[in-house]
């Protein structure tokens, strides 16, 4: 069944295509200068630290971008797999953040390119080889070496790819063809695709995320990836449907109960998060383990000390108090302006998670270079979305939900 709107109502504003090449460049110029102000980091003695923020830096904003995406992967997937009707008129939306996802493995290249290459240790201390490691991780190099490392991350890409893919692809063929078997064919893979996506994250983020610090591990840090995957893809949506409505578009596909849906699910993942966090940390304070405890050392001292508290305050609690009334979950601007601030507090997790060592200390230097590289990042996130969206319509046009999702409606 079509949406009986205009497909001018269901596109990107003309104007909005236009700025795909602006973005572009404006993110290549910010990489390159947070690069350069990277550079300095360590101060003249010691420009390898400089070198190796940029590195912690690169990879703290390419995370960030990348688990949007794998947000909106799970997202899709969940929704056909629970058959859910409402979502109909916004999955679209969430499909073309996850068919990003091949754009971040051609992101990712340097950084293989760098452990292909070189034996620095700048970002992956493995990288230097038998002999020039600590005892701990010499008897992880048969799993952390480059050949490996390359062939995981590929596997995990493709996986990432082919599920989104795949439901795109699917969608957009329904767009054109009507066939509701589609939906079925889509019901039925979902659960696969979540079981293998899951396995893909969790070890991703073991290797590329976790192996940055070899000696430490957690059997939880995938699960804190998807908790914050999910949740900055949920504030993505959210400003996303604000900022498409503003722009004249969506005005009757995507209604109150829409944004008050996706609020509630931001609003439970800012729990799941803070749970997931706390209990990692309880964990490892409990045993106080030297190998375990020393990853926390390093972000409660040097200055991160003070980032772990403005996550404590601006990830969980004050947004966790902000959201928490019903009438601000059916606020369209208030949850646009909560969906920014959880963004930029996803930004900050990205930084403490990958940022600290025992020689990347917090300067003013550090965050203004790491800024001006997330600016960077995120002007080519939103400029390749753009190019990615072209005249895709921006809600399934012959989905058979596509009548419930409309009259959808919760009550008073």
């Amino acid at each position: 069944m079509a949406t009986n709107s205009s497909s001018e109502d269901l596109t990107l504003p003309g104007g909005w295509r236009g700025k795909a090449p602006m973005l572009l460049a404006v993110g290549l110029i910010c990489v390159l200068l947070s690069a350069g102000m990277c550079y300095f980091v360590g101060g003249e003695e010691n420009r390898s630290v400089g070198f190796s923020a940029f590195l912690h830096s690169y990879l703290a904003n390419f995370i960030f971008c990348l688990s949007i995406c794998l947000g909106g992967l799970f997202f899709v997937m969940i929704q056909h797999v629970a058959r859910a009707a409402w979502s109909a008129t916004i999955r679209r939306v969430a499909e073309l953040l996850a068919y990003m996802i091949p754009w971040w493995l051609l992101l990712f290249l340097p950084i293989l390119a760098m452990v292909w290459w070189t034996d620095s240790p700048a970002l992956y201390p493995w990288n230097a080889g038998s002999g020039n490691v600590s005892a701990i991780v010499e008897k992880k190099l048969d799993y952390l070496n480059p050949f490996w490392f390359t062939i995981r991350v590929f596997v995990y890409f493709a996986v990432w790819v082919l599920c989104a893919r795949y439901f795109f692809g699917m969608s957009r063929k329904q767009d054109e063809t009507g066939d509701a078997s589609i939906t079925l064919k889509c019901q039925k893979w979902a659960g696969p695709g979540i079981i293998f996506t899951a396995l893909a994250t969790n070890f991703g983020a073991f290797d590329i995320m976790m192996s940055t610090d070899p000696e430490w591990f957690s059997t939880i840090y995938g699960v804190y990836l998807f908790a914050a995957s999910m949740l900055s893809f949920f504030a993505m949506m959210i400003v996303s449907c604000y900022a498409l409505q503003r722009a004249g578009r969506l005005q009757r596909q995507v209604n109150t109960e829409h944004f008050h849906d996706l609020a509630k699910f931001q609003f439970g993942f800012i729990v799941f998060w803070a749970y997931i966090a706390f209990s990692q940390f309880l964990l490892y304070w409990y045993g106080n383990i030297p190998e375990e405890t020393q990853w926390y050392q390093d972000r409660m001292n040097h200055g991160w000390q003070y980032v772990g508290l403005v996550l404590i305050a601006g990830h969980f609690a004050i947004p966790f108090l902000g959201t928490m009334a019903r009438k601000v979950r059916r606020s369209r601007p208030l949850m646009a302006f909560w969906g920014v601030f959880i963004l930029v507090m996803h930004w900050v997790d990205m930084m403490f998670v990958l940022l600290p060592t025992d020689e990347i200390h917090f300067s003013g230097l550090l965050l203004i270079g790491h800024l001006v590289g997330w600016i960077g990042m995120v002007s080519v996130f939103l400029g390749l979305l753009i190019y990615r969206t072209g005249d895709t319509p921006l809600v399934a046009q012959r989905d058979p939900w596509i009548p419930d999702a409309l009259a959808y409606q919760v009550g008073p």
